[in-house]
């Protein structure tokens, strides 16, 4: 039996279609310049920290990988589906050799050699849509809400960062009791802290 969609769920489902559409009318040159822009933006909370997770871009996404080439002596980390039932992400060590193509349209490593989570320094977050107060819409299967509640049970001093284009940015994002919410949102024009 098909559960019904709350009224909550709904809105958020409406607000994913239009960021969407928006961002999938984005020519490679627009996302290019403005993730560089991001990029540009994020430097003063990359520069001083050793240990990053970052998620591997797809489509229309912030190009956020860019990361890898600019700090190569950074440690880079990515996430990995161990567990769909329960919304479980574990953390492999970026490695260009070991990636492989998931099922939703993105890259995570093959290896099952995992890290624990505590000795994160900085997670950059994806999402489709975020708000001033640093809440997110997600593509709504809860991974990532689920993993950044444990991550930071584990490590208090972590800072989560969403990325994202300026017009993703947007009034209110409808919350649930198990969203998270972020510590800074860094777009192409402003950072909200």
């Amino acid at each position: 039996m098909k559960k019904t969609k709350t009224d909550l769920q709904i809105r958020k489902d409406k607000i994913r279609k239009e960021i969407l559409a928006k961002r999938n009318i984005l020519s490679d040159k627009d996302i290019n310049k403005k993730s560089d822009l991001i990029i540009k933006n994020l430097a003063s909370y990359i520069e001083n920290v050793q240990n990053i997770m970052i998620f591997m871009d797809m489509k229309t996404e912030v190009k956020i990988t860019k990361l890898l080439e600019l700090y190569p002596k950074k440690n880079f980390f990515i996430s990995k589906i161990t567990n769909s039932k329960n919304r479980e992400m574990k953390i492999n060590k970026y490695n260009k050799n070991e990636l492989i193509l998931h099922k939703f349209g993105y890259y995570e490593s093959s290896s099952n050699d995992f890290y624990d989570e505590e000795i994160l320094d900085v997670v950059i977050v994806p999402a489709l849509a975020f708000d001033s107060k640093k809440n997110r819409i997600g593509f709504g299967g809860g991974y990532y809400d689920t993993f950044l509640e444990k991550v930071r049970k584990k490590n208090n001093k972590v800072l989560f960062i969403g990325v994202c284009y300026d017009f993703q940015i947007i009034d209110s994002v409808p919350t649930e009791k198990h969203d998270v919410t972020l510590d800074f949102v860094v777009s192409e024009s402003k950072i909200i802290i």
